[in-house]
């Protein structure tokens, strides 16, 4: 069971790294501008939108399974799929996300996706984190840095 639970987490954490970059964009900003356009973006629609949590019952889930013997004789079982359990939400997040999304709207930025790079562009570029947003074409790539931070790139046009 150790070994699945480790397999699970070592593919979740490849498959984070696969995901590719979301984020506000508008060519010539300054990084630094748009997080803090975003910040003030989400704390506006925090207030204008409070959070609502609520909570939630998830009933468990069984499965029926057949057991027969060697003479015959068969019966009905069932084995507990998932445990019952309750579960917290925001029954706001998808409206003061729209709030934020239509703030940043506002603000100039576009909602975007950035793939990421592969192997080779990665090995062939040098690492620094964008500091102003630069153009974006269909090539364009992202690379995630230690740091957290992260750096696009678009192949052949440095």
């Amino acid at each position: 069971m150790k070994n699945r639970t480790k397999t699970l987490i070592a593919a979740c954490i490849l498959a984070a790294g696969c995901t590719p970059l979301h984020l506000y964009y508008k060519e010539g900003e300054t990084v630094a501008k748009m997080d803090r356009d975003e910040t003030i973006c989400e704390t506006t629609a925090l207030r204008q939108v409070p959070a609502d949590i609520r909570t939630r019952y998830i009933p468990p889930t069984y499965q029926n399974y057949k057991v027969c013997h060697a003479v015959g004789h068969c019966s009905w079982h069932r084995r507990l799929i998932s445990p019952g359990r309750y579960e917290s939400y925001d029954a706001n997040l998808s409206l003061r996300t729209r709030v934020t999304e239509q703030c940043m709207a506002d603000k100039g930025y576009v909602r975007t996706k950035i793939k990421r790079c592969d192997t080779a562009t990665t090995r062939a570029t040098t690492l620094r984190a964008t500091q102003v947003l630069p153009p974006v074409t269909a090539q364009s790539c992202a690379i995630r840095l230690k740091s957290g931070r992260w750096q696009i790139v678009t192949p052949g046009t440095q």
